[in-house]
């Protein structure tokens, strides 16, 4: 599986010494046609993205020039070898847009300047450095304002083994993820999570779900992606769907994020969740590989929309878990990938789960 986008260690291409690097974030800020304004605006920069729902979005728009690196954005940020950085963004509220650019570069602890583009309320922030003259002169004259920086209380408390995350400028009714697990919804606009020894123990403003909880087991609180969001991607989208030619079935169990990863090159997947199979399906349609979803009816509505290749298989069972372990154990047998053709793992998996399959959908 290839979709037409370089991805690549950020480092592999060296800074001429005055070049301006733009790294999109999410995938709104492509849906809504400003990634392909910004290219047109400063043709000579570097394009980065990081994220799964990012990439798929600029590929769906044709904006293969743009490299996609699998990584938070501020560990991006700092792996770039760039002298002006520009972010570009489409976020959920002002507040919103600069809360997340002052943590992630309060992560990265850049020296180069730095300075934010927030499409949804029409402003430009400069955070550190003076950016080239024309980067500022070209957004005031497409409408452009400049909008001033905000401070951050801490999100991160220590208490030896005890680790609280805090997660601001949520909206009540917001799933909130950890490590792209969904762990529940927010009840609030300011929700936290706690740890002991990596132990999520409690949180605050979340309705939690458990099976989300379980999903983690053990996470670094303070280097862990946290985030909340209404719906991975909710734009009307017209995907852009080509033949792949691959071999192979890969194997993805509640991780939909690393499907890019896992799927490379593959002929078909077989995926385990509700919406880890929408999300893989969603995707794969693009290159019209099918999937066998093993599903046990407890889909959030992460994404808006439903799509899979023609021949996919979507099963419902009791429990997810428990068939999508006996699948990775009996026919997989412990790997993430099988040298068999999706026909014969359809009718494997189909001899094994058999009276467990409470549903099937064929597309």
């Amino acid at each position: 599986m290839h979709n037409g986008q370089r991805n690549e260690n950020a480092t592999t291409r060296r800074s001429t010494g005055s070049e301006l690097t733009v790294l999109f974030h999410g995938p709104a800020v492509f849906d809504e046609g400003h990634a392909k304004h910004m290219i047109g605006l400063f043709p000579d920069a570097r394009f980065y993205q990081a994220g799964t729902m990012g990439r798929t979005a600029a590929y769906d728009h044709h904006l293969d020039e743009v490299t996609s690196i699998p990584n938070l954005p501020g560990k991006v940020i700092r792996e770039l070898d760039c002298d002006y950085l520009l972010i570009v963004i489409r976020p959920k509220s002002l507040h919103s847009g600069k809360s997340f650019v002052r943590m992630i570069l309060d992560h990265a602890c850049l020296s180069i300047p730095v300075m934010h583009v927030d499409c949804a309320n029409g402003i430009y922030v400069r955070w550190q450095g003076e950016m080239p003259r024309h980067v500022t002169s070209r957004l005031s004259d497409e409408g452009y304002i400049e909008g001033s920086t905000i401070s951050l209380a801490p999100t991160i408390e220590r208490d030896g083994p005890k680790v609280t995350r805090h997660l601001q400028s949520c909206d009540i009714g917001d799933y909130v993820l950890c490590n792209n697990i969904l762990i529940g919804t927010a009840l609030d606009t300011s929700v936290s999570i706690t740890t002991v020894d990596e132990r999520i123990v409690a949180s605050s403003g979340i309705d939690v779900k458990e099976h989300g909880l379980e999903k983690l087991d053990r996470v670094d609180l303070a280097n862990a992606k946290c985030c909340s969001t209404p719906m991975l991607r909710g734009s009307k989208v017209v995907p852009r769907v080509t033949d792949a030619v691959g071999t192979g079935i890969a194997f993805i169990d509640h991780c939909g994020a690393d499907v890019y990863s896992l799927a490379d090159a593959c002929a078909g997947a077989v995926t385990v969740g509700d919406d880890t199979s929408r999300i893989v399906g969603d995707i794969l349609y693009r290159f019209s590989i099918p999937v066998y979803a093993i599903t046990d009816g407890d889909w959030d509505g992460l994404l808006a929309h439903e799509r899979f290749a023609a021949g996919s298989v979507v099963v419902e069972v009791d429990h997810d878990d428990n068939a999508g372990k006996q699948v990775h154990e009996h026919i997989f047998r412990g790997n993430c990938r099988l040298a068999l053709s999706f026909k014969d793992v359809r009718e494997r998996i189909d001899a094994l789960l058999d009276r467990n399959i409470l549903k099937c959908k064929v597309y």
